[in-house]
């Protein structure tokens, strides 16, 4: 030990004090903590004898008691090991009592015995620690150490205490002025990364004054607008890029912004060659140490998406209010830790509110459908197996019930090492896409089952067409057929199903089709079936439709008449035909407005008008047993009667200028007369076909007349060219002479349904080639035991 440097316990009161002033000295000198501690240790080896000089400092933050400082005089000084608690350390017991700790002895002491063992570790016998604190914090301690025991005097330690709060003063000063150049540092460093950031934003930035002069701008600025960084400091924002006409709306973002408002909107500026742009505009006042306002401005180009929008409102045209724009949140996951970050787009889509919740992997899902959870855990657990993207959809129940529909894109993220470390990706809201996506599709099932629907109808009319015959209006001027159009004309506008009696040929059908046009049902369909030129099997499908596979043969799905006429007109001629096992579905129709297709258990419903026409006796047949009586009553509501040809004789010149013009027009050739006599022999025949006789007369005599004469061969009327005409006991023109003919036999039964493919009924059917009813024919047919399926088609 250097005891020359040392002066003797007892050292005079002045030589102490002289040594404190040059203590106080060096701490105005020196801000170094080490230099300091240097010359203080230097100074200090004067008034007070020691083996080591050590400054120990308590980490608040880490509760640690740290070896900050240490000058020696002999031996290896003293040190606290990493890792000691700092509760038995001396420098502890000091700051929370504020007052010295003196060791007489190392021996004696039995308050620190870890740090007894360590002054005996160092051969410290005695020692000193004083408490370092200021008005503002807790420091630490000064300790003193000697090789010998009872090494401090109470004066000693008095004297210590007050180089102990000079020290504690030099402390803090350096201390204070390490954290400021620290925060100097940091402060630097945050600017130039600002600095960085402002300049290397994909968004443009423009920092602005309150009244919208530029004053900075960024690269990304000068590239979306084209205007240079000197061309656009100082220059007011609106003269720069605000389009003429767009001022007003400019100023109203600027009163907002001065009103301290944050501004999110969707604007169109211009660039400096004069073309426009859409862009989303996010701007806020800001305020820097109490100066000025100034406005920060964030500019991103838009126009792409606002064309995509428009794309697809122009795609999906049926949505006359268009799509809302769906937002798109981001989330992280860290692997190791399950640590969730939502962005605050995600907090909304779940529902979440995020200043009181704290997102967790389990918390989201508990928030998606049941039905949907497990397989999206399995998808996240495999993507995290696999370190994969992974990309699905699904369902979330938010907390006031509603159901969203979520679209979730994810991707690995790993580190230098290859290690996984994180998961981050989107949320995005697709609630409307997918349900714009369920109303198209059944916007489209709705399209094909009208276009099926017009399909039917198209056929059903084109099938009307071929078969209808060549009346394009009612020819006519004699009083019975005054009366039935007065009739037709009564009986239109209603609802009532209508009934038409007449022999065939008469023109029922035109009739049917007056009180269709007649009524306000005209603007919907009109459609027609003769029951007769059915056969018997196919004629409830032809009613009311059929599924795919209800029957051999049922290929597919078809639309029956009813429904074809839903909020239309039927028309059902030879109503005498049906067979009685369909009456009862037919009255159902009538009463109840309902059916069902073949195949099917789906009831369907109809609002068609019934008009049936016959040239049966219907009440007979009912007497016969042969027509339901409860079906006739329901039909019979308004019946019609359509003379015969025979009974309005003065309506054949009429009609026979009307068909000549007709079939003259038809034909190209010129008819200009009609002989009297030919007229005159018109005019008596008795017309048993009626006016579709008449009409099939006159087309023949048109196309074999030459010269512009109409000339009509008297085998036509079925009259002796030099005989003269019957004259009827009431006056009228003659009537043909009908026999009975015998019923065909069983040959002329099998050829008739051979040389008609085994079609009974119908113009070309069997009944027709034998001149008979088609329900006489299948009577005849039943009596001979002959059933058209068993007939052989003899191959032509």
């Amino acid at each position: 030990m250097n005891q020359g440097a040392q002066p003797a316990p007892g050292s005079p009161l002045p030589a102490l004090y002289e040594a404190l002033s040059r203590v106080s000295r060096a701490i105005c000198v020196y801000r170094d903590p080490k230099e300091l501690f240097r010359v203080l240790a230097d100074e200090l080896r004067h008034a007070v004898r020691f083996d080591f000089l050590a400054l120990f400092l308590y980490d608040e933050a880490e509760h640690k008691v740290r070896n900050l400082l240490l000058e020696t005089v002999n031996g290896p000084g003293f040190a606290i090991p990493e890792g000691f608690p700092p509760e038995e350390t001396i420098t502890w017991w000091v700051l929370q009592h504020e007052a010295p700790v003196v060791i007489r002895s190392r021996d004696e002491e039995a308050r620190f015995p870890r740090v007894m063992e360590l002054y005996q570790n160092y051969g410290v016998q005695s020692a000193c620690t004083l408490p370092l604190f200021t008005a503002h914090r807790r420091l630490g301690s000064l300790s003193f150490g000697l090789q010998q025991p009872n090494g401090y005097s109470e004066e000693q330690v008095r004297y210590l205490s007050l180089i102990a709060d000079q020290v504690a003063l030099a402390v803090d000063n350096a201390l204070r002025n390490q954290e400021q150049q620290h925060s100097e540092e940091e402060l630097r460093k945050q600017k130039a990364h600002f600095e960085r950031l402002f300049e290397l934003a994909p968004e443009a930035i423009v920092l602005r004054d309150i009244e919208n002069r530029v004053l900075r701008a960024n690269r990304e600025f000068t590239e979306l607008f084209g205007f240079s960084l000197e061309e656009s400091l100082g220059r007011n924002i609106n003269d720069l890029i605000v389009p003429a006409g767009m001022w007003d709306e400019s100023e109203r973002l600027r009163e907002a912004l001065r009103r301290g408002e944050r501004v999110n909107a969707e604007i169109v500026r211009r660039r400096k060659d004069g073309t426009v742009l859409n862009v989303s505009l996010v701007a806020a006042p800001v305020t820097v140490d109490g100066g000025a306002p100034e406005i920060y401005g964030i500019y991103r180009d838009i126009t792409e998406r606002k064309r995509a929008e428009e794309a697809l409102r122009r795609s999906e045209a049926y949505l006359a209010e268009g799509q809302r724009i769906s937002h798109t949140g981001s989330w992280a996951r860290s692997v190791s830790t399950g640590e969730v970050f939502l962005s605050h787009e995600s907090f909304r889509i779940f529902g979440f509110d995020p200043l009181r919740t704290k997102p967790t992997l389990d918390l989201i899902l508990n928030r998606i459908h049941p039905e949907d959870r497990d397989s999206v855990e399995q998808t996240v657990l495999r993507a995290i197996h696999d370190r994969s993207d992974f990309e699905r959809d699904y369902r979330i129940i938010r907390e006031d019930g509603t159901i969203r529909h979520i679209h979730v894109l994810g991707h690995p993220m790993t580190n230098s090492g290859g290690e996984l470390v994180e998961f981050v990706g989107t949320h995005m809201d697709i609630t409307e896409q997918h349900q714009a996506r369920i109303a198209l599709e059944r916007a489209f099932e709705e399209i094909k089952a009208l276009k099926d629907q017009l399909y039917q109808e198209n056929v059903a009319l084109r099938q009307e067409i071929d078969e209808t015959s060549m009346f394009e209006q009612i020819v006519g001027k004699s009083a019975v057929l005054r009366d039935v159009l007065k009739q037709v004309g009564t009986v239109a506008p209603t609802e009532s199903t209508v009934l038409i009696y007449g022999e065939t040929g008469t023109g029922k059908e035109l009739i049917a089709r007056a009180i269709h046009n007649l009524s306000p049902r005209r603007h919907n369909a009109f459609v027609k079936l003769n029951c007769a030129s059915i056969p018997t099997g196919l004629l409830e499908s032809e009613l009311f439709g059929h599924e795919k596979g209800a029957f051999t043969g049922a290929i597919a799905q078809r639309v029956g008449r009813f429904e074809l006429a839903n909020r239309g007109t039927i028309f059902l001629d030879e109503i005498g035909e049906v067979p009685l096992e369909l009456q009862p579905k037919l009255l159902r129709v009538l009463q109840e407005r309902e059916f069902e297709r073949l195949g099917s258990s789906r009831t369907l419903r109809t609002e068609a008008r019934l008009i049936a026409a016959t040239n049966c006796d219907l009440a007979k047949m009912v007497e016969k047993q042969t027509f339901r009586a409860d079906l006739f009553y329901r039909l019979n509501v308004i019946p019609i009667r359509v003379p015969a040809l025979r009974e309005r004789p003065e309506d054949v010149p009429l009609l026979v200028q009307h068909f000549t013009e007709l079939f003259s027009r038809r034909v190209n050739k010129a008819i200009q007369t009609i002989p009297a006599e030919t007229m005159s022999a018109m005019v008596q025949y008795d017309w048993p076909g009626n006016v579709r006789e008449l009409q099939n007369v006159i087309e023949r005599a048109v196309i074999l007349s030459a010269g512009g004469v109409l000339k009509v061969p008297s085998t036509d009327l079925k009259i002796d060219a030099g005989a003269p005409a019957k004259i009827r006991e009431n006056g009228g023109a003659p009537r043909r002479e009908r026999s009975d003919a015998p019923p065909p036999d069983r040959d002329q039964v099998v050829q008739a349904l051979k040389a008609t493919g085994g079609r009974v009924g119908g113009a070309d059917g069997a009944a027709a080639r034998l001149g008979m009813k088609r329900t006489t024919l299948i009577a005849q047919m039943k009596r001979l035991g002959i059933h058209p399926r068993t007939v052989v088609i003899e191959p032509s």
